[in-house]
């Protein structure tokens, strides 16, 4: 979706919430995304991507990822988890990023990405070196209607302890030109194991506001809570059909 979001480090390229929505940044223009995970009044955790792309279905980008706060500790409210605690993915990581997508047919698409980081630089004697790496076929009979699904591998870094691979799917279906409903699903038992399901209002061509529930996996001792993200591409977005 300042606004922020959950401890997934997710990737640096377009999301729903917390996967890849198989929408490529065209070339030589940006796009960048803010989100919020809120837990209750004192904690929430935040993420933010920057994505340029290259051009022949390529694009990069930069993420700050796993930017956690709990302000009932007014001395130290930013959590900083460097390694030394397996129970924990690094916390902050900062994260270079890449897709190139493959089109298919019309309707039909499938991507590959990575994104590998490191925590920051006061961590030098514990910086690790983190990736989650994926593979998303997406689905899209028509505009802002899309199915998206695939294989991700990552590892304790990036999501903690838990399971190393697993799948990724979502959906984004219009309701209105302007409103989108969405969900997510990243499957598991980490710190990444959650589902979201929101809505995604289109407010112009260039700015998207969006809004969910995070639901946790079974087992995967993560907390609910409420998800904000902000949009701003650099470029124009057309509207959906009208229904």
């Amino acid at each position: 979706m300042g606004l922020l979001l959950p401890v997934l480090g997710a990737q640096a390229q377009q999301n729903l919430f917390n996967i890849p929505a198989g929408d490529l940044t065209p070339r030589g223009k940006v796009f960048f995304q803010h989100q919020t995970n809120v837990y209750d009044l004192h904690t929430f955790e935040s993420k933010n991507h920057f994505v340029y792309g290259l051009g022949s279905g390529f694009e990069v980008g930069l993420n700050a990822v796993n930017i956690k706060f709990n302000l009932a500790r007014r001395n130290a409210p930013l959590t900083l988890r460097d390694g030394r605690d397996p129970n924990y993915p690094l916390k902050p990581l900062l994260q270079l990023t890449g897709q190139k997508f493959f089109y298919l047919t019309e309707h039909l698409k499938t991507s590959i990405g990575t994104q590998v980081g490191l925590n920051p630089v006061r961590f030098r004697p514990r910086r690790q070196l983190t990736h989650f790496s994926y593979n998303t076929w997406v689905y899209e009979p028509r505009r802002h209607w899309k199915l998206v699904a695939g294989p991700y591998l990552t590892d304790v870094g990036s999501v903690g302890p838990g399971n190393r691979v697993g799948v990724l799917a979502g959906f984004e279906v219009p309701v209105h030109r302007r409103l989108l409903v969405m969900g997510d699903f990243v499957s598991g038992r980490h710190a990444a194991a959650v589902s979201v399901l929101g809505v995604n209002f289109l407010a112009t061509q260039r700015l998207q506001l969006c809004a969910g529930a995070l639901l946790p996996n079974p087992g995967s001792g993560n907390r609910a809570g409420v998800v904000f993200e902000l949009n701003l591409l650099g470029y124009d977005e057309p509207f959906g059909d009208d229904h």
